[in-house]
């Protein structure tokens, strides 16, 4: 089975969020069941400046009035091979997104897709598209190359990781697109790169089935759960995995040492002493809280902000934080390590060093998310024997069994409505249950610790929805 994956990031070349890692990671874990799976995507400045890739050919997409440049580079990382389009005017820029042109920048990236296929010799079974800036490409394929053999035979997959962010323009846009006016186009007036994937493409999923159940409610869809209604049968929810090599602390050389679950008490002391000297922390056995996040309204850091005093002022917890984001996120992160000194430390900015050693170094994970797709970290958290306390929504819920005070059975702490009395509550049982129920403390860890996170289940979930549209 010949499968294309298109998406505008993947690692390790171009990464801003968990897209990234799902490209990074999923590619593998179907090629170790039988498929020939490549990775396309757009040839950004950064990438180019590497010079991994090369110049494998050209072709050319109508934009407007003009016949655009599209190169195709290569490149072979593991295994697996990039292709990269080429395009100095769209690409070669400093960042990838949030450029007032990003709708035409990323129409043009779906055409050349499409006539990239030609060049690199290489028709798939299955295309593969992620997030919005792939949904026009379903639709193209359907209404410019229903004529060509190797084309109709086709089929589409669309992934959606965030329905938040859908590709919305104005509907004057498909002046300079060579496509013919469809209704699955338009939504409220304006081109919808999500919406057009969603009608167009033979099958939509999403990151977790609970997340799936959530963006067909009018609280979670912005706006298109009546739309995801309409595909209804069409529409499955596969949870995503985690690198498990990249996320081993048997050999991750981030941390300060390697352990197993057969040592993890040793090991996770020695990591968590050094995190502490690390961030000028007193070497105290306490317990202490780790987070790695981007600062933004979905990851529920206004949950954490009215009730961290009390946490503070009535327990002997520690907090590690990093992240950057919002500014006023920042500077509240800034304002309690000002205030906490002893207590409170952040590290504002982002590093992957520095977050594999939160992860080995901390006791307990804070992810209170308002929603979340999937969520990568409470799955790397466990991994490393630390118990995630997440609100139990989208991934979280799917991937965390709440901790049982009878039957001392959990991989961690949960909570479930969106309010900062309940994160309290839940932090301050997390915490008692650190200082006085080690010998629980230690099965929750080893629970959590054999969990399987791995791509290797839901990659064949995956094949399974191939295979069944294929025939």
């Amino acid at each position: 089975m010949k499968v294309l994956i298109c998406a505008s990031e993947g690692a390790p070349y171009a990464k801003t969020g968990g897209l990234a890692d799902v490209i990074g990671a999923l590619p593998a874990a179907l090629k170790e069941n039988g498929c020939d799976v490549r990775i396309i995507m757009p040839y950004y400045k950064k990438i180019k400046a590497q010079q991994i890739a090369y110049y494998k050919g050209y072709a050319y997409v109508r934009i407007g009035a003009k016949m655009e440049y599209v190169g195709i580079f290569h490149a072979i990382h593991e295994g697996i091979d990039y292709y990269f389009i080429d395009n100095d005017y769209y690409f070669n820029r400093d960042g990838f997104y949030g450029f007032g042109d990003d709708g035409e920048r990323f129409a043009f990236f779906d055409f050349a897709v499409l006539e990239a296929l030609r060049v690199i010799d290489f028709f798939p079974d299955i295309l593969h598209c992620n997030d919005w800036q792939t949904g026009l490409i379903p639709y193209i394929l359907k209404a410019n190359y229903n004529s060509y053999f190797e084309y109709n035979r086709i089929k589409t997959v669309y992934s959606i990781h965030n329905i938040q962010y859908q590709g919305i323009f104005p509907m004057d846009m498909m002046n300079i697109l060579y496509l013919p006016y469809s209704s699955s186009l338009e939504f409220n007036g304006c081109l919808n790169f999500m919406k057009t994937a969603i009608m167009e493409s033979n099958a939509i999923t999403t990151v977790s089935p609970t997340y799936k159940d959530e963006v067909l409610t009018d609280e979670y869809g912005y706006k298109l759960n009546n739309i995801l209604g309409l595909r209804y049968f069409d529409f499955q929810g596969i949870i995503n995995g985690i690198d498990i090599l990249k996320y081993n602390p048997e050999t991750d050389s981030n941390i300060y040492k390697n352990y197993s679950a057969a040592n993890v008490t040793t090991g996770k002391k020695t990591n968590k002493t050094a995190l502490l000297k690390e961030f000028g922390l007193d070497t105290k056995d306490c317990p202490l809280f780790g987070l790695v996040s981007r600062l933004v309204d979905q990851k529920g850091i206004d949950l954490l902000m009215p009730i961290i005093d009390e946490v503070i002022n009535y327990s002997n917890a520690k907090f590690i934080l990093m992240g950057s984001g919002d500014n006023h996120y920042e500077a509240f992160f800034n304002s309690m390590a000002s205030k906490y000194p002893n207590r409170f430390k952040c590290y504002i900015g982002y590093s992957d060093e520095v977050a594999q050693k939160i992860y080995a170094g901390s006791d307990i994970f804070l992810m209170p998310s308002k929603f979340e797709p999937c969520g990568l970290g409470q799955m790397i958290a466990m991994r490393y024997g630390t118990l995630p306390l997440v609100r139990e929504t989208g991934g979280l819920k799917d991937t965390v069994k709440p901790y049982n005070e009878y039957t001392s059975e959990g991989t961690g702490f949960t909570f479930t409505n969106f309010n900062s009395h309940d994160l309290k509550e839940v932090m301050f049982l997390a915490i008692k249950t650190y200082n006085e129920n080690k010998p629980v403390w230690k099965k929750l860890v080893k629970q959590a610790m054999e969990k399987d996170y791995s791509w290797s289940q839901s990659a064949l979930v995956y094949i399974n929805l191939y295979n069944k549209l294929l025939k």
